[in-house]
């Protein structure tokens, strides 16, 4: 969007804050799921403050997402570069305790990919990173876990899509849930739901016609329309914020929330009901309390996912930084 529009209307504190030289970065943070009487079962009120995973001079990390292998939990997250602005995939293994081994670069390419949907499906496991700067869903499957990863197939999309989730897993086929922006003004949203499948036999072809040539792609990628339909109009609250999860008996879907003017500021929580979602809470940035962050920082809660022990957020913040490392 105009960046100048965009300083026009941020509030006069933080104007002043970036005009001296301050800029905005995301830090990951973790900590126990509440368990206390009374504590809120997610990060709008109250329980422990969050803690700061290390990060590594030069970057900044975001996009946390959880995913269980072999009996061990690994975060895995988009690693940006400050020097180059361009981020990358990068994986931890985080304990119950709440530390982690440092990060590792499990997979980067020539342009930006953040997001990173890590899953198992038919005995493998796979990773769908955002990679809307290069106009594309990509499918990778993992060859050494966690860190060897090759690419198997690339679907061109019509449009810059972003974060998608699983919505729902079979043998044959995965249901995307992922994020359109507008192109005139990225802030801006619209769901998109797909269907990756494994390529369907052709079918016969009619007597006297040439059969169609084969793709040689071993999955296709199709628009569900009916939902895009639906959903056709953009706004400021249909983005994911991580994958879906389940608290109690109830399906938890995890969305951002931006401003005309502000990217990324809040978390809202809804349940889903069948086909449509009713809003329980939101996270917003002086209700999370971070160890190492002064509130007043904080201008921006951005993602959020949790197993059994743990739950996990970034936090966009205020600060000096050095982009020359």
């Amino acid at each position: 969007m105009n960046q100048l529009y965009r300083a026009l209307h941020m509030p006069p504190g933080r104007l002043l804050r970036k005009l001296t030289g301050e800029k905005e970065i995301y830090t990951i943070a973790v900590r126990p799921v509440p368990t206390a009487e009374g504590a809120e079962p997610l990060p709008a009120l109250g329980a422990a403050p969050y803690i700061q995973l290390p990060g590594r001079e030069g970057f900044w990390f975001a996009d946390p997402l959880l995913f269980r292998h072999g009996g061990a939990r690994y975060l895995f997250a988009e690693a940006m570069d400050l020097a180059t602005g361009k981020g990358r995939i990068e994986v931890c293994q985080l304990f119950d305790d709440g530390t982690a081994t440092e990060w590792q670069t499990a997979l980067e390419e020539e342009f930006h990919l953040s997001f990173p949907t890590v899953f198992d499906w038919n005995g493998e496991t796979w990773m769908i990173p955002e990679s809307g700067s290069d106009h594309s869903l990509r499918l990778y499957r993992c060859r050494e876990f966690p860190t060897q990863w090759e690419l198997v197939q690339r679907f061109a999309v019509d449009a810059e899509l972003c974060d998608a989730i699983l919505v729902d897993r079979k043998a044959d086929a995965l249901t995307l849930l992922c994020s359109e922006t507008k192109p005139d003004n990225q802030l801006y949203v619209r769901w998109r739901r797909f269907t990756l499948c494994k390529t369907r036999p052709r079918p016969e072809p009619l007597p006297g016609t040439e059969p169609p040539e084969p793709t040689g792609e071993p999955f296709e990628l199709l628009p569900d329309e009916a939902f895009h339909l639906q959903n056709r109009e953009f706004d400021l609250v249909s983005r994911n914020a991580g994958p879906l999860f389940v608290l109690g008996e109830q399906v938890i879907h995890p969305t951002q929330v931006s401003t005309t003017v502000d990217y990324g500021v809040y978390l809202q929580f809804s349940a889903r009901r069948g086909n449509s979602e009713v809003p329980l809470c939101a996270a917003l940035p002086q209700s999370v309390r971070i160890q190492g962050l002064d509130t007043k920082d904080i201008i921006g809660i951005h993602t959020y996912c949790r197993d059994d022990h743990l739950e996990v957020i970034d936090a966009r913040y205020l600060t000096k930084v050095n982009t020359n490392s």
